[in-house]
């Protein structure tokens, strides 16, 4: 995503929400010595309800195993001993499913 250095356009902000003047918010300006003005505190960020819930969901996911080990460890078994059945019919669904999608 290319970076806007004018601002972001009306599509990025929600037009719902006042912006906060500095001065209600805590940001001071202070002059340096050379005439510029400075902020005397830090940026804050603060999070929505849905980026929350996406964080939360990112964090469960990337605790997960990537491979269900049990599933493997059943099915190779069941290969193994010739007890995997494949049901044809399904198997040419889920291909036409899939052909159909495409």
């Amino acid at each position: 995503m290319p970076i806007n250095i004018n601002g972001p356009t009306p599509t990025q902000v929600d037009p719902n929400k006042t912006r906060q003047s500095q001065s209600s918010n805590g940001v001071a300006s202070q002059k340096s010595g050379n005439g510029t003005e400075s902020a005397s505190s830090e940026d804050v960020v603060q999070l929505s309800d849905k980026a929350r819930v996406m964080k939360a969901v990112e964090t469960r996911i990337q605790s997960m195993p990537d491979v269900d080990q049990d599933k493997v460890d059943r099915i190779r078994n069941a290969l193994s001993n010739g007890e995997y059945k494949i049901d044809f019919d399904k198997l040419a669904d889920a291909f036409r499913r899939f052909e159909s999608g495409l």
